[in-house]
């Protein structure tokens, strides 16, 4: 019997009934096959990195800073990472920059004022964002110290809510910390992911924000492998996940898709690889490849 070895951070307490669900449906799909499937959760993306690196898993659901990172790591290594696959849900995501200030109508308006960042290792709500004001002079300080500093006057003054490092901004907490301060007049405004934006605009939840920025389109998480693994596997793999697409009456994966955000699994093609380009050069810059 081959099994085939899913990583996946644990970082809300869905991903096990998620991954449960995965599990049970792949072990009948291959039923009359060799094959079956079985994952492992890890606490942080670099530990899953690490393993993927090193063999220790099959198959890795990263984040899109997990992927880059991997393959950043390959580039001395006889071998390569692939995203394979990836929710529809992942592509075109955005960055949104939001407030409650009226006077803040663009990005050249938070000159002087403060803008509160999400997790340092979350793409979506610090380092996309950040990439986003290189044309302005930026002053960094924590969000320990918000409110207790004068900000500068010819700078956009960043303040930074590393509320999930390690979960690369899945938990979203560092947003909703963001957000708090930008309701409670703390802060002048602040970044978020989009899908946090449409979640918040649906439940009517942070009244009086409104959004007066959204970034160009990037891709968001997806199905990691070695160049080394073996084909067949990964064609198996593929076809067992894309098999689900149909089968959205059933209450099991219905609830699945729900629980992990998508309407149906997509194969990376050209279109989703392209979305990762600016994410590498925002880390490569910021210095966070490593």
């Amino acid at each position: 019997m081959r099994k085939i070895l899913v990583g996946a951070v644990a970082y809300a307490p869905q991903i096990v009934p998620i991954w449960d669900t995965i599990r049970e449906y792949a072990n009948a799909y291959y039923k009359d096959s060799d094959l079956s499937l079985d994952y492992v959760l890890f606490s942080n993306y670099e530990t899953q990195v690490q393993y993927l690196l090193e063999g220790k898993i099959d198959i890795a659901w990263n984040t899109n800073v997990a992927y880059i990172r991997s393959m950043h790591a390959c580039l001395e290594r006889d071998f390569k990472v692939e995203a394979i696959l990836m929710r529809d849900t992942d592509l075109d995501f955005k960055s949104v920059f939001v407030t409650k200030n009226e006077r803040i109508k663009n990005i050249a308006d938070l000159v002087g004022k403060s803008f509160g960042l999400g997790s340092l290792d979350s793409a979506q709500a610090a380092i996309m964002p950040l990439y986003s004001l290189k044309p302005y002079k930026i002053k960094e300080f924590s969000s320990n110290t918000l409110g207790l500093q004068s900000l500068a006057a010819d700078s956009i003054n960043i303040f930074r809510f590393n509320s999930d490092v390690g979960k690369h901004g899945d938990t979203g907490r560092s947003e909703f910390d963001v957000l708090d301060r930008i309701s409670s007049g703390e802060l002048a405004a602040g970044a978020i992911g989009s899908t946090t934006w449409a979640r918040i605009m649906q439940e009517g939840s942070y009244g009086g924000l409104r959004s007066f920025y959204m970034s160009e389109g990037y891709s968001h998480c997806n199905f990691s492998v070695l160049s080394r693994f073996d084909s067949g596997l990964k064609r198996a793999f593929i076809e067992m996940m894309c098999s689900q697409n149909a089968l959205t009456n059933d209450p099991k994966i219905a609830q699945m898709m729900s629980l992990e955000g998508l309407n149906e699994w997509i194969v990376c093609d050209e279109v989703a690889l392209g979305g990762y380009e600016g994410i590498y050069k925002a880390l490569l810059e910021q210095n966070l490849l490593t």
